[in-house]
């Protein structure tokens, strides 16, 4: 079994006018850093640091420019949480090899989820506005004549200039006002026939098994580039639509990701509130969850709160 995966990010598709003005239900719980434009000068970002190694990129197409999104893999998308990445210390190559070795030969896995299969890893980047240029290599899904739609499953994303500049983790970045420390859940909502299969998929996709208790299927207890101490590991969840828009969303978009919990220190009681309004997305909410206590199995070496 190779070593768990470590959440990377989470990628929140924004207006550009949100993405230069931020929101008050963002800016009164986090601290936003600077991301800057892409190589392909057709998307800008923000980032949202958490002291665990992960983060929540705010990214917009320049000036909502219709001509940006046509042909982007992520242009038909709407506005709210649109894909999320895994990254591991085996580096892009070995990850691929891995996946191709566990997915075979793209076995069926059910009417709507189709076959999976992963493209080779591929070179991107950007500028910071400090002129740091960063670049990385991203393992995306195989979309192309199958089912799978970009965000479905999971894609990867490896550094090849150092971590620090993609993900700066100086204590500036990672203080938040509400005391977030790091991703705790985020939930990818499929019809309910389509649970099942696809949590299979999920299981050779990450390499790990599921964590589903009682005859339940698609709970998965991943890493963090960081653990932080005296605190659980985040769960990626597969499930079906509960709530009546859910349903809607799901029906409209055949899937959608959502109910993003964040997690933080302080408070022995256990809570979880909405920090997001209604709709303000489209994705279900972002959450903010104290009072959770475990141990750090699948997450990297420890930092500090």
């Amino acid at each position: 079994m190779p070593p768990p995966p470590h959440l990377d990010h989470i990628i929140l598709l924004v207006p550009y006018t949100t993405l230069l003005h931020p929101p008050s239900t963002l800016t009164t719980h986090f601290t936003l850093t600077p991301g800057g434009r892409h190589a392909d000068n057709l998307t800008e970002n923000k980032l949202i640091v958490f002291r665990d190694g992960s983060y929540i990129e705010l990214i917009a197409f320049i000036n909502d420019d219709p001509a940006l999104r046509a042909g982007h893999w992520w242009g038909d998308k709407p506005f709210g949480i649109i894909d999320f990445a895994f990254t591991s210390p085996s580096g892009a190559a070995a990850d691929f090899a891995g996946l191709e070795e566990r997915l075979g030969e793209g076995a069926g896995f059910g009417v709507g989820v189709g076959r999976a299969r992963y493209e080779k890893p591929v070179r991107g980047g950007r500028k910071r506005p400090d002129g740091v240029a960063v670049e990385w290599e991203v393992t995306f899904p195989d979309v192309s004549g199958s089912y799978v739609q970009r965000g479905l499953l999971p894609f990867f994303c490896h550094d090849v200039t150092p971590r620090a500049a993609r993900v700066p983790l100086d204590e500036a970045r990672v203080s938040h006002p509400c005391g977030a420390y790091g991703i705790s859940q985020l939930v990818v909502f499929v019809p309910e026939e389509q649970v099942e299969p696809l949590a299979k998929v999920y299981e050779a996709v990450l390499g790990m098994p599921d964590k589903s208790v009682e005859g339940g299927v698609g709970n998965f207890i991943v890493g963090s580039v960081h653990g932080v101490i005296g605190t659980p590991d985040p769960r990626i969840v597969v499930k079906a639509p509960e709530e009546g828009w859910q349903k809607q969303r799901v029906k409209e978009e055949k899937f959608m990701i959502g109910n993003l919990k964040v997690a933080r220190t302080g408070g022995d009681e256990a809570m979880v509130i909405r920090i997001e309004a209604d709709g303000e997305y489209g994705m279900g909410g972002i959450f903010l969850e104290s009072g959770a206590k475990g141990v750090r199995e699948n997450s990297g070496p420890e930092a500090s709160v």
